[in-house]
């Protein structure tokens, strides 16, 4: 009997290993094809030079990224030095016209675009959320059940160009405080309940920021934090990691220099914590409704 010859069914066929070597041309009419879809992608070029450049003048630095990937005039039109000149501006607005223009010629070579790319730089087009959770025992019943409560709350910081920030602390998800964190209330906040806020300052060095508040509802109980500034992705600047969280009693409620990093000084009478450490995720506002830290905690029990 003549062996068998199993070759033909652990084979399968691939026709297109024929095509493996092969350098195809493109035809004629398939290039005339894309040139039809070009000019329709770039109808908005047909405007005058000044307009399009107003346009683009309006836009914050993400949404010219965006425009960048819709076609090559656009992604040419928004290489304009003063369009990423105005975004370093507004990036470090602290720092000052003049230390800026210093910046970028002395250490990026008059590149204004990779010195918005590269620098660290605190974003003021959203929130910074940190999700944080912890067990709790409930209430023993009849001393037969020992129930325990996973207890979720957030911690949110909304910055401003000012050097002033607010502050919240509550069990709402992104969507429902985003609107209080908008802008600064006028006059007093509540200090407690769902409208109340924190305003606090800060002070932003390189990739470290220094917050300073007084507790709501006292003038004699200060919290101060050091916070490290990274990105997940090129120029995101998308995570705050919390270094230190410090509370200081304080005998009057008059303004007091941000020490250089909390716990510096003054460790008697500072009380350092070590919970609720959870790093901060920064939500654009675009975003604060169908973001993941919206889910409660039996649909996610952890966020990084």
């Amino acid at each position: 009997m003549a062996p068998r010859d199993d070759s033909a069914f652990l084979q399968s066929r691939r026709p297109w290993f024929a095509l493996y070597g092969l350098r195809l041309k493109r035809g004629r009419v398939e290039d005339n094809d894309d040139e039809e879809e070009e000019r329709e992608a770039s109808r908005l070029l047909l405007l005058p030079q000044d307009l399009m450049y107003k346009i683009l003048h309006s836009c914050d630095p993400y949404s010219l990224g965006s425009a960048a990937c819709a076609c090559k005039d656009l992604m040419r039109s928004v290489q304009n030095v003063e369009l990423w000149k105005k975004a370093c501006l507004e990036a470090w607005p602290q720092h000052g016209a003049a230390k800026i223009h210093q910046l970028s010629t002395k250490q990026y070579e008059g590149n204004w675009k990779r010195l918005w790319l590269t620098r660290p730089r605190l974003r003021f087009d959203g929130i910074y959320v940190s999700r944080n959770s912890y067990i709790k025992t409930g209430i023993a019943e009849w001393r037969v059940k020992n129930p325990v409560h996973v207890v979720l709350y957030y911690r949110y910081i909304k910055f401003f160009p000012d050097g002033r920030f607010l502050y919240k602390t509550t069990p709402q998800t992104v969507s429902k405080v985003a609107r209080r964190l908008r802008r600064i209330p006028q006059g007093p906040s509540p200090a407690h309940g769902e409208d109340s806020v924190v305003v606090g300052r800060y002070h932003f060095h390189h990739d470290l920021v220094y917050t300073s508040m007084v507790y709501p509802g006292t003038t004699s109980t200060e919290i101060r934090s050091k916070l490290k500034l990274r990105s997940t992705t090129p120029a995101r600047n998308d995570r705050l990691d919390i270094l230190a969280l410090m509370s200081y009693a304080r005998e009057s409620g008059t303004y007091i220099p941000m020490d250089p990093s909390p716990g510096a000084a003054d460790d008697g009478d500072g009380k350092a914590y070590n919970r609720g450490l959870t790093t901060y995720v920064f939500v654009p506002w675009h975003l604060v409704q169908a973001h993941e830290l919206n889910l409660g905690i039996e649909a996610m029990d952890y966020f990084c």
